[in-house]
């Protein structure tokens, strides 16, 4: 992917764990590697295509200094997110921040940290069978939007029944495509907050819910965690889930299966029904 690099802006702001840092100040430098695709650019000689440097150089600065932080690691974090959010054409960026006079009682060049934050396209699933499952649905994507999350896409409503023998009313599903640049674990954080903010009790497992939002996929990340494991480990297994999924993304690879979603949802309804 194409790139614009910014090397060792000089920026003089008061972060670091000591008070006398964040009273007396230092001189910090910043370099940033802002992907993107600068191809129309490259054709139409337009600045409309790309970004400003010199609006990225005077962010980059108003961020360093409007608050003070005793980790640079906070500052760069705070940097990449920021400029994700507000220049769209960015797929990625990159932040050093390089600090030279940091207070470590022996000689050289600079500590430094470099942070990279990246947009990614997730899907997840939302269900739900208390109250008006359909209006649960709504008020739950619409909770999803936040400055680091686009809903670029949502799937019909369908009917399904649940897959309990606990007795309980049919479910309402759908998947939703979106854009972030939270991490997956900072993603799982905001839909356990939007379910327990909407009411959800977690009492036993597949019983009846106001709402349940699962991270179905994240890029093609593997991973497994105590929190969270990814692809979802359950959805090859779910026409509930696969049904409205093919619907906004049928020709997903699925990681760990290396097929498609239609083809696994396809295989699936040969021997389970909605």
């Amino acid at each position: 992917m194409d790139k614009i690099t910014i090397s060792k802006l000089e920026i003089y702001a008061h972060h670091g764990v000591f008070e006398a840092e964040k009273q007396e100040g230092q001189t910090f430098f910043v370099s940033a590697d802002l992907y993107m695709d600068l191809k129309s650019a490259g054709k139409t000689d337009d600045l409309n295509k790309t970004v400003s440097y010199a609006d990225v150089c005077h962010d980059i600065q108003r961020l360093m200094t409007e608050k003070s932080y005793d980790l640079i690691e906070t500052c760069a974090d705070g940097i990449a997110c920021d400029l994700l959010q507000r220049y769209p054409a960015i797929q990625r960026a990159d932040i050093t921040i390089f600090k030279p006079d940091a207070p470590i009682g022996l000689p050289l060049a600079y500590v430094a940290v470099t942070i990279s934050r990246s947009r990614s396209i997730a899907y997840l699933g939302l269900g739900a069978n208390l109250e008006t499952p359909e209006k649960m649905l709504d008020i739950a994507i619409g909770r999803l939007v936040h400055p680091q999350l686009n809903v670029l896409q949502t799937s019909s409503y369908i009917q399904t029944k649940p897959i309990s023998d606990i007795p309980q009313d049919d479910y309402v599903n759908c998947a939703v495509k979106i854009e972030t640049t939270f991490t997956p674990e900072e993603l799982l954080a905001h839909t356990q907050k939007i379910e327990s903010d909407m009411g959800r009790v977690r009492k036993e497992r597949f019983g009846a819910r106001r709402i349940d939002i699962d991270i179905l996929l994240y890029d093609d990340l593997i991973l497994n965690t105590e929190n969270l494991i990814l692809p979802h480990p359950r959805m090859h297994e779910r026409l509930f889930v696969l049904v409205p999924l093919s619907e906004i993304g049928p020709y997903l690879l699925h990681p760990l299966c290396k097929q498609r979603v239609i083809d696994i949802r396809t295989n699936l309804e040969e021997t389970q029904s909605l």
